[in-house]
């Protein structure tokens, strides 16, 4: 199966809002990727991936703030149709890949053991480590309900050192999603119904 992976930008940002929208719709990504296409000088790097013509998912990397040895991967998501059918194996095995030119150690993601419940199975599965985040001083709230669990992988075949719960900023990613969401239906991505859903 050949996957290709297309680097968000401003002729695909709209597409690729859409589905990332889709597969995660309590953490709209929209403002990063404007972010990123305007020249944002972090490490940050988020595709749209394709089968074919087809458009099935989104993937990224960037860089956690302070953390030097590690390479962080978000928004790993497939739209429902393509799930279950090994493109998932294949991009995180293409990521890997792709991570490995940034010299770092690890590779790193947070994720909800509750709500991503449907994806714990999979990471534990490829992932190498996986540690419950307990930081209190991040979103309390969101540890409490959600359970943040963080996986790792080590890019050099080195022992991977814990994240040993270091803050990270769950919270910054609760108040990213509010704008995200006010500047999708600003910009016409998704509209707003009577009783104010977004779809």
């Amino acid at each position: 199966m050949e996957l290709t992976y297309e680097k968000i930008n401003k002729d695909n940002i709209r597409l690729a809002s859409i589905i990332q929208y889709e597969i995660f719709p309590n953490s709209s990504a929209y403002t990063k990727y404007l972010k990123q296409i305007n020249g944002d000088k972090k490490v940050s790097v988020d595709y749209l991936v394709y089968c074919k013509l087809n458009p099935i998912g989104i993937i990224g990397l960037y860089e956690q703030d302070g953390d030097k040895t590690s390479i962080w991967l978000s928004y790993f998501g497939l739209l429902k149709q393509y799930r279950n059918k090994g493109y998932g194996k294949r991009m995180l095995s293409d990521v890997i890949e792709i991570a490995k030119h940034y010299n770092k150690k690890y590779l790193r993601l947070y994720t909800y053991e509750v709500w991503n419940s449907v994806a714990q199975d999979f990471y534990k599965k490829h992932m190498q480590l996986e540690e419950y985040y307990t930081n209190k001083n991040d979103n309390q709230i969101d540890i409490l309900e959600g359970k943040p669990k963080i996986f790792s992988y080590s890019l050099t075949g080195d022992k991977i050192k814990p994240w040993n719960n270091k803050y990270i900023g769950l919270n910054l990613d609760d108040k990213e999603h509010f704008k995200s969401v006010e500047l999708m239906i600003k910009d016409g991505i998704i509209k707003e119904d009577k009783n104010g859903n977004n779809r």
